[in-house]
Formats: C-alpha cells, sequence, structure tokens
C-alpha cells in the first residue's frame, strides 16, 4: 500500500494481508534532519493519544471454541467451518497484541518526553506490561478487574499461523448418503454458524487505528521531535501500522468467508428435504426412475460444495504478525533464554517428548529471534 491514508472508505479492504510498512512515513526518508530538537510537551500529548488507542485491546477476545463441527460428515465444509473458528481465534489474538503493542509505543514515547539523555542514548527502553495494563484501566470507567491484558500471544512479536485445509481428505461429495446430509443439514445452525464471528466491524476500527497512527506519527514530526529516539519511534510507529492495515484485509475477507458461509450452509439446510426428499418410499424410486435418495443428495450437494471451494480459494491462508517488539523486557528476554536452555537439555525420554521438544524449540527460537531484534532497535 503506498497511501498510508487512503481516503476511500472501503479502500481497507483491497490492503494487503502480509504486515508491510508503508513506503512514506512522517519524518523518515526525504523529511529526515539531523540533529536533535524535542517539544518536551507536545511529545507528551501524542503519548497520550497513542495509549487511549489500547483501550480497544479487549474488545476482541480469543478463547477456545467448539461449535460441533466434529461430528459433520461433509467434509469440506466441516474443515472450512474449522478454519474460520481458527482464524477467530488467531485474530483475536493479533488484535490484542497490535493494541497493547501501541499502547506502549504511547508510553515509551511519553517516558522520552521526560529524559534528557536521549541525544546520547537514543534506545527508548522498556517497561513492564503491568504498567501497561495500570494505564489502561485507569482509562476505562466502569467497575474492572484488576487486570484487563493478560499475556501476550504465542504469536508475538513475529508469528504466523496457517489457514491451508488438511491434507488427506477428500473435499468432494461422494461418500455422502441422505442420512449423513440429514444429520448434517438438519439442525439449526447447520455447521454452527451462529457462532461465527462478524468481522466487519473489527476491520472498520482497525482502518481507523491505522489512519489514527500516521495522524499521531505526523504530530510527532510537527511537535517538533527529532533525532535518532525519534526516528527509532517513528519507525516503531510504521511498523505497527503495517499490522493495522493487514489485520484490516484478514478482517474484511474473513468477513466475506464467514457470510458466505453461513449463506450456502443455510441454503443447503432450507432446500434439501424439498429437494431430495430423502424420505421417499422405495416403491415411488422404482416406478419413476428418479434416483435414490442417497444419489438425489450428491446431485443437490454438488453445486454448493463448489461455492465453499470457492469460499476457500478466497480466504487467507496464513495470518503473519511481525510486530517490533516494544513489550519485550529485559526479564522476558531472560525468561524465554531459560525456558529454551531447559527444553534444550532435558532428558528426551519418549519419542513424543522429543518430538514435542523440537517443535518447541522452532517455535520459540523463532520468537526469541525476534526478541533480540527488539533488544537491539530499543533497547
Amino acid at each position: 500500500m503506498s497511501d498510508p491514508n487512503p481516503t476511500a472508505a472501503d479502500e481497507w479492504t483491497q490492503w494487503d494481508t502480509h504486515p508491510s510498512p508503508p513506503a512514506y512515513w512522517p519524518g523518515l526518508g526525504d523529511e529526515h534532519r539531523r540533529g536533535f530538537e524535542i517539544d518536551r510537551r507536545g511529545v507528551k500529548v501524542v503519548a497520550g493519544g497513542l495509549l487511549k488507542l489500547a483501550t480497544a485491546t479487549t474488545r476482541y477476545d480469543a478463547y477456545p471454541r467448539d461449535y460441533g463441527l466434529n461430528d459433520d460428515h461433509w467434509a469440506l465444509p466441516r474443515e472450512i467451518g474449522r478454519l474460520l473458528v481458527k482464524a477467530e481465534n488467531v485474530f483475536a489474538s493479533y488484535w490484542r497484541d497490535l493494541h497493547c503493542e501501541t499502547g506502549m509505543a504511547g508510553l515509551l514515547i511519553e517516558r522520552a518526553s521526560q529524559r534528557y539523555d536521549l541525544a546520547d542514548q537514543p534506545l527508548l527502553g522498556d517497561i513492564p506490561m503491568a504498567e501497561l495494563d495500570r494505564r489502561v484501566i485507569g482509562l476505562l470507567s466502569g467497575d474492572l478487574p484488576s487486570s484487563l491484558l493478560g499475556e501476550l500471544s504465542e504469536f508475538y512479536p513475529n508469528g504466523s499461523e496457517s489457514l491451508e485445509l488438511p491434507g488427506a481428505i477428500d473435499y468432494g461429495v461422494g461418500n455422502m448418503t441422505a442420512e449423513k446430509a440429514k444429520q448434517d443439514l438438519i439442525p439449526y445452525p447447520v455447521f454452527g454458524t451462529s457462532g461465527l464471528m462478524s468481522f466487519g466491524p473489527a476491520g472498520d476500527a482497525l482502518a481507523e487505528l491505522s489512519y489514527a497512527l500516521v495522524g499521531r506519527a505526523q504530530d510527532l514530526r510537527d511537535a517538533p521531535w527529532i533525532g535518532d529516539a525519534a526516528d527509532r519511534a517513528q519507525n516503531a510507529l510504521r511498523q505497527i501500522h503495517g499490522n493495522a492495515t493487514a489485520l484490516a484485509a484478514v478482517a474484511a475477507r474473513l468477513d466475506t468467508a464467514a457470510t458466505r458461509f453461513k449463506e450456502v450452509a443455510e441454503w443447503c439446510r432450507d432446500n434439501f428435504e424439498r429437494a431430495v426428499d430423502p424420505d421417499r418410499s422405495g416403491w415411488d424410486e422404482f416406478w419413476d426412475l428418479g434416483g435414490t435418495p442417497d444419489s438425489r443428495t450428491r446431485s443437490f450437494l454438488a453445486a454448493p460444495n463448489s461455492a465453499f471451494n470457492d469460499i476457500y480459494d478466497n480466504m487467507p491462508k496464513l495470518l503473519t504478525q511481525d510486530l517490533p517488539g516494544l513489550l519485550v523486557t529485559d526479564q522476558k528476554l531472560t525468561d524465554l533464554r531459560e525456558s529454551l536452555q531447559r527444553v534444550r537439555t532435558r532428558p528426551k525420554t519418549s519419542e513424543f517428548l522429543k518430538e514435542n521438544d523440537a517443535a518447541f524449540m522452532v517455535s520459540r527460537g523463532r520468537t526469541l529471534e525476534g526478541y533480540e531484534e527488539a533488544e537491539k532497535a530499543f533497547g
């Protein structure tokens, strides 16, 4: 995306689903100026605006769901339904990480406005997440718990999750019978469709977040705040913006998929008995050569199965997060290194433990790389 602040209201639906910082960012590139200057009061006001953006952190909570899809016989909608449930939970995790990161950018910039050593030591340092939690709660009203933000996701600051259909499954309808279809389609909501999240409002909110980030970056540039510390802060906001636009695009495509999934599934439920007549007597079948309930079932399911294929083809296949890692602290880095060392050195007493530990080392090893990059960039 070349323009970080598009004017078309629905342009965010066309953004790339992979996090990518925009080419232009206020205060960087051609707008970069040498030296050091900071309007501490102006920078603090901008920081407060960024912190307020984090109050949306808990709007979409991730939690395990089971919509009863495990027993369905029709393979393609069953597995796409599972992917949509998985996508909802990953999306909610990314949403929380993104808004926590935005809030922490505000806290770090606020602290920068109070420091006098940034010309010589431009690293922004770290602030415990508990402090962010406390400040976010202070901006909200009502009877609130002592902690709102919880833990960062397993994907933070840079991870991904596949939305590919599993292999070794026949996604046709050749194995379907009238009885199997009745068991899948008669219950309401069919395929657990009532539980699927509507991603549209989340996409709108993420688009607004991306525009707000550009606005706060311009405010920092105009405060003015220039120098190496300002560059680091602006680069962090630029990277956060790339994640906001990508997640907005993910929301648009998942919203289309979930909406269409409901439409096709409910059309099948509403028309199955009339079109297939699954309980028609054997003598009627014999006299008018109308096929069998099973053959009519397979004919009936062929078109919607093709529609489900189209839904899958237009879904994102990989949900990726690539945040700067402002929530990484020295303690988090130490704890992760110690955890990796424990897993690396403990005895592998079974094949399961060997495979489990190997997978852990790969996934958390990538996380460690992200933590170390964050430490070098922001200190």
